[in-house]
């Protein structure tokens, strides 16, 4: 008993809590706010002008039948069986067996009139034929029926019209659409929607609402400026980490749901408590041109390497940037020989700075 008491005495001294998972603050409706049901009582604050995007880059994937929640269990890095209580919607990633990425996924719970469980997989589009196939690859005598639905259910993002960074609520009539719940990795970016078009979703609106339709590009800026990876482009597949690309941080994963495909390297990472890279959102001081996915990223002074460019839509976009080297002015080389200069910032999700080791 003594070993045992002094090995978890061991762990909690080096891991802090603050670091390794997303803490949400238990809030309590005071008057002036929306109690909202989840895990915890949080209170969401009425907001009446929204921009709707409708995301033209994801699938929609539905399984269906009586073995869905222990199948996707073994499959993906969050608890399923969390949408089995009050959870509604939750963010999680596929690995492959060495641990990285594959493809991010977003999962709705679907309640059909007979009780057999069903849900909708959100993913990026070009890969949903290739997430059905390995679905498929690993279901064998599951009671699981697999479908691309992309064409009967579209997705759409509403963002707040300004950037408030709090809890807003989106005013809308229950049952008009299939789904609508607050993003399930960053509350603050706003609410998913799944519909069958746009016309549902802005019909569904509360008419005291002012709702305006926007192009996708916006909002892909919109999440790069808060840091927020989604798809292939930013989560190229087998060639990233999980935890680097700040999976805790989204609240999409479990470490105490048991074993999944990927688990053991992911699982190590987290308790070693130490990661040296991580995904963060990047300004350019002018739009670039000609840059590669994948180049890398150097500071300007020493052409030390800071890490390696994702993606970027106008001035803003994603790169995995070394923590040792997030303060500093960077640098990233185009095809043609040209530098462009780039800023990385620290989002406001993150923990607080110095609670994030760095290790040279």
């Amino acid at each position: 008993m003594r070993l045992l008491k002094t090995n978890w005495l061991t762990i909690i001294q080096r891991r802090p809590i603050s670091i390794l998972c997303r803490c949400h603050k238990v809030e309590t409706n005071n008057g002036d706010g929306i109690s909202f049901p989840g895990r915890e009582t949080r209170t969401y604050q009425e907001w009446k002008s929204w921009k709707l995007y409708n995301i033209k880059s994801r699938g929609m994937v539905r399984l269906q039948g009586a073995d869905v929640f222990p199948f996707l269990q073994g499959l993906v890095t969050n608890d399923v069986f969390l949408l089995s209580g009050e959870r509604e919607s939750i963010y999680t990633m596929m690995l492959n067996s060495q641990g990285r990425v594959l493809y991010d996924m977003i999962i709705y719970k679907k309640n059909l009139d007979n009780e057999t469980s069903c849900v909708l997989i959100e993913c990026d589009h070009e890969v949903s034929k290739e997430v059905i196939s390995l679905f498929k690859k690993y279901k064998i005598r599951k009671k699981v029926d697999i479908t691309e639905v992309s064409d009967e259910y579209r997705t759409f993002a509403a963002l707040p019209s300004e950037e408030l960074g709090k809890r807003l609520w989106l005013p809308f009539k229950q049952g008009e659409v299939t789904l609508a719940h607050p993003d399930p990795r960053l509350e603050q970016f706003g609410w998913r929607i799944v519909a069958r078009d746009g016309s549902e979703v802005l019909a569904a609106i509360d008419p005291g609402c002012e709702i305006e339709t926007r192009e996708e590009r916006e909002y892909h800026i919109q999440r790069y400026k808060v840091g927020l990876p989604e798809g292939t482009v930013d989560l190229p597949p087998g060639n990233c980490l999980p935890l680097e690309s700040n999976l805790v941080f989204h609240d999409g994963v479990s470490f105490t749901k048991g074993c999944y495909i990927g688990q053991e390297l992911t699982a190590r990472s987290y308790h070693t408590g130490v990661i040296r890279k991580r995904l963060a959102p990047i300004e350019f001081e002018r739009v670039p041109e000609n840059i590669q996915s994948g180049v890398t990223i150097e500071t300007e002074d020493t052409k030390k390497n800071a890490g390696k460019y994702r993606n970027s839509v106008d001035r803003f976009g994603l790169g995995l940037i070394r923590l040792a080297e997030m303060k500093k002015r960077l640098v990233i080389p185009s095809s043609d020989g040209h530098l462009y200069s780039v800023k990385a910032h620290i989002p406001s999700w993150w923990p607080q700075e110095g609670e994030i080791t760095v290790q040279q």
